[in-house]
């Protein structure tokens, strides 16, 4: 079975895509299909992220780690008082 996925991007960026995709032997859709395998099998986006965005979510892992590893930090076991746990 399949879907359909609909997607808006730049008209050169695309015609450039399907240019350089058909040289190789496929098309967008194969091309696509290939990218989100990729990244399901791998558990990654199969090309590096960079600037700002990279920082902030490398800074943010290195805070969760740093507070899972911490035995004083708070916690919240009950999931009916989570929202009340997350409140400043």
């Amino acid at each position: 079975m399949t879907t359909s996925l609909t997607i808006r991007m730049d008209e050169t960026l695309k015609a450039d895509a399907e240019e350089f995709f058909e040289d190789i032997g496929m098309n967008l859709t194969t091309a696509i299909t290939c990218f989100f395998k990729k990244c399901l099998a791998t558990g990654e986006i199969p090309f590096t992220l960079s600037r700002s965005t990279h920082d902030r979510l490398v800074a943010a892992l290195r805070e969760a780690d740093a507070v899972a590893a911490d035995p004083d930090a708070a916690t919240c076991t009950d999931p009916g008082k989570l929202s009340e746990f997350l409140r400043p």
